[in-house]
């Protein structure tokens, strides 16, 4: 699992928060993806404090999600990276210190 924050790009926060609005509305297509990319988990969490977004990400191979991104046959996965790189600015990869899971 990864979890990354991302400063919003000046006006980037109402077009992030308008795409995070358009992607539960189109939630089966978002699972549709994830499930392409073996990604059994992913949020993204509003930090109002310092201006950023926390988002994370739980994948059965992060290298196997990541090209399944690059060489996705669906134009949402498309429109995120479009947007993404519009809206955020990557500040950091956050280490994982503790992992416990009770199925």
């Amino acid at each position: 699992m990864r979890l990354a924050k991302f400063r919003f790009k000046p006006e980037g926060q109402p077009r992030w928060l308008d795409w995070c609005e358009e992607l539960t509305r189109r939630s089966g297509e978002v699972l549709e993806t994830l499930r392409n990319e073996g990604v059994v988990a992913e949020a993204c969490f509003l930090s109002a404090s310092d201006n950023a977004v926390y988002d994370f990400i739980a994948a059965e191979d992060f290298d196997r999600a990541e090209r399944a991104v690059q060489r996705s046959p669906y134009a949402i996965d498309r429109q995120h990276i479009e947007v993404k790189a519009a809206a955020l600015d990557a500040v950091e990869q956050l280490p994982c210190l503790f992992h416990f899971e009770n199925r």
